[in-house]
C-alpha cells in the first residue's frame, strides 16, 4: 500500500488574534504543524503534501529539513478546495489520508488503527464524541449503531436536533485518491458560507452507493482536539504537559511537584532521576541515571550525564555536562560548553563556549568565556577571562593543575601553562612558563597621617 498524506494548513486563524499563522503557534515547544508532520512521518508515507495559502509562504522556511510537497490554496474557498489542489499530483491508484495542522496531539497509533479499519469501505472518517460539540460537524449515521455514515452536517447548517448529536467529525478522512477526487469534483458551495466543504463528500458517496465507515475514537479523544483560538491552545498545552508528566512518572522518574514541571521538546530521562519543582526542559534534552535537577532550573538542548546535580536557579543551554558534576546554585552554562566528569561550577558562575576537563572547579562569581581549561584547575572567586576586545572574541587556554587566584583577569588571547599559580588580584596579559608563580598587580602604598 502506497500512502499519501495531505495536511491542511492554509487557514488564516483569525480567532488566534495574531499575525503568526495559526499552525505556527507552539504546543510543548514545537509548532502545531511540526507535531503533525512528525506523526505523519511515523506512518512511512510515500508523500507528505502540505497545503498553505500564498500569504504565508515563509512557513516553508521553517521546514527545510522535511521532505515535503508544498501546495498553495490561492483563495480560501473551503477544505474540499484545499484538498483538490493536491489530488491531481497523486497516483489515482494509491491511498490518501487527510490530516489537519491544528491537531498537534494526534496519535499515529490511532491513525494506523484507522487506516486498517474496515478495509472494504470506499472511504473512512475518524470521529469523536465531545461533551461540548459546538463548532464541530455532526455525524449522521444511517442507524444509530450502524457503521455507515449517511452525511456530516456542519454547525452552521445543523438544525436543533442535529446539534444535540455528540459524535463529531475530526476532518480526518481516508480513501483512494481516485475515489476522493471523484467525490470532491461534485462538491458544491450552496451553503451559508459559500465554501466547498470536504464533509459533503460523505453524502455524495452515499448517493453513489459507496460505503463511508466511521471509526469512533473513544480513549484517544484528547489527541483529536483541534486548536482554533488561544483558549484551545492553552488547553492543548495543558493536555500535552499532563501526558508527558504521566509518561515519566510511570517510567519511575521522581517529580516532587509534577504540575510545575514543563516539557517543551524531546526529553529522555534515565533511571533514579529526581526533579524538583518549577523546572523547564526545552528542545532536545537527555538526562542520565541518578541525575538530580533542583528547583527553578531551565535545561535546554543539553545532555546531563550520570550522577550530576543541577542546583537551584541554574540554566544550562546547548551544552554537555559530564558525570558527577555539580552545577549551581545560580549558575549559567551558555551554549557550546563541554564539561568532563567531576567538574564543579558554583554560584553566580557563567560559562560560555568553553571546554572544561575533569576535576576542575570554579565555585564563585566567575566568568569563563571562549576558554579551554584543563584538569585539576582551581579558579578562584571573581576571575574573568577577558575574551572580547570590542571587535573580536579571543581564546583563553588554561592547562592542567593551574591555580587561578581570586579577582584575577586573564586577557585573551593567552595561554596559562601547566602548573602555573596566579596570585590573587592579578591581571595576566602574557604567556608564561610551566610551574611559574605569576604576580601582576600594583604594590601597595601607604601614606601616613592622610587627611581628606
Amino acid at each position: 500500500m502506497s500512502l499519501n498524506i495531505i495536511i491542511l494548513a492554509a487557514g488564516n486563524g483569525k480567532r488566534m488574534h495574531s499575525s503568526l499563522p495559526k499552525v505556527m503557534h507552539k504546543v510543548g515547544g514545537k509548532t502545531m504543524l511540526e507535531h503533525v508532520l512528525l506523526t505523519a512521518q511515523k506512518l512511512n508515507p510515500k508523500t507528505v503534501n502540505v497545503v498553505v495559502n500564498s500569504k504565508i509562504e515563509f512557513i516553508k522556511k521553517s521546514f527545510l529539513n522535511y521532505d515535503l510537497n508544498w501546495h498553495n490554496q490561492l483563495e480560501q474557498k473551503g477544505t474540499a478546495d484545499a484538498v483538490k489542489t493536491v489530488l491531481p499530483h497523486l497516483n489515482k491508484e494509491e491511498d490518501v489520508l487527510i490530516l489537519y495542522a491544528d491537531t498537534p496531539l494526534l496519535d499515529f497509533k490511532l491513525l494506523e488503527k484507522f487506516i486498517n479499519y474496515m478495509p472494504k469501505a470506499d472511504a473512512k472518517v475518524l470521529t469523536v464524541e465531545l461533551d461540548d460539540p459546538f463548532g464541530y460537524g455532526r455525524i449522521i449515521r444511517e442507524q444509530a449503531e450502524e457503521e455507515i455514515i449517511s452525511k456530516i452536517v456542519e454547525e452552521t447548517e445543523a438544525d436543533e436536533t442535529q446539534k444535540d448529536i455528540n459524535e463529531c467529525n475530526t476532518g480526518i478522512i481516508f480513501s483512494k485518491v481516485e475515489v476522493l477526487q471523484g467525490l470532491i469534483s461534485e462538491v458544491k458551495n450552496n451553503n451559508s458560507k459559500k465554501e466547498f466543504y470536504l464533509t459533503d463528500v460523505v453524502s455524495i458517496a452515499n448517493n453513489k452507493g459507496l460505503t463511508v465507515a466511521p471509526l469512533l475514537a473513544v480513549d484517544e479523544r484528547n489527541s483529536l482536539l483541534g486548536v482554533n483560538d488561544k483558549c484551545q491552545l492553552e488547553n492543548t498545552e495543558q493536555i500535552f504537559q499532563k501526558n508527558n508528566r504521566q509518561k515519566f512518572l510511570t517510567q519511575g522518574v521522581t517529580m516532587l511537584d509534577a504540575g510545575s514541571i514543563y516539557f517543551r521538546g524531546d526529553v529522555e530521562i534515565g533511571s533514579d532521576v529526581e526533579i524538583d519543582g518549577n523546572v523547564i526542559f526545552e528542545g532536545v534534552v537527555k538526562l542520565g541515571n541518578n541525575v538530580k535537577i533542583r528547583a527553578n532550573t531551565i535545561i535546554k538542548n543539553s545532555v546531563i550525564s550520570n550522577a550530576t546535580e543541577i542546583k537551584p536557579y541554574s540554566i544550562v543551554e546547548d551544552s554537555i555536562i559530564g558525570n558527577n558534576c555539580s552545577i549551581g546554585p545560580f549558575a549559567r552554562i551558555r551554549p557550546n560548553c563541554t564539561l568532563e566528569e567531576n567538574v564543579g561550577i558554583g554560584n553566580f558562575v557563567e560559562v560560555k563556549a568553553s571546554s572544561i576537563k575533569k576535576n576542575t572547579k570554579a565555585n564563585h562569581l566567575t566568568y569563563l568565556g571562549d576558554s579551554e581549561i584543563g584538569e585539576n584547575v582551581n579558579v578562584g572567586a571573581g576571575v574573568i577571562t577577558c575574551n572580547y576586545d570590542g571587535v573580536e572574541k579571543h581564546k583563553t587556554i588554561i592547562k592542567d593543575n593551574v591555580f587561578v587566584g581570586s579577582d584575577s583577569q586573564l586577557i585573551a588571547p593567552i595561554i596559562v601553562e601547566e602548573g602555573v599559580t596566579i596570585a590573587a588580584g592579578s591581571t595576566i596579559t602574557d604567556n608564561s612558563d610551566k610551574d611559574s608563580l605569576l604576580i601582576a598587580r600594583s604594590r601597595q602604598q601607604e601614606k601616613k597621617n592622610w587627611k581628606r
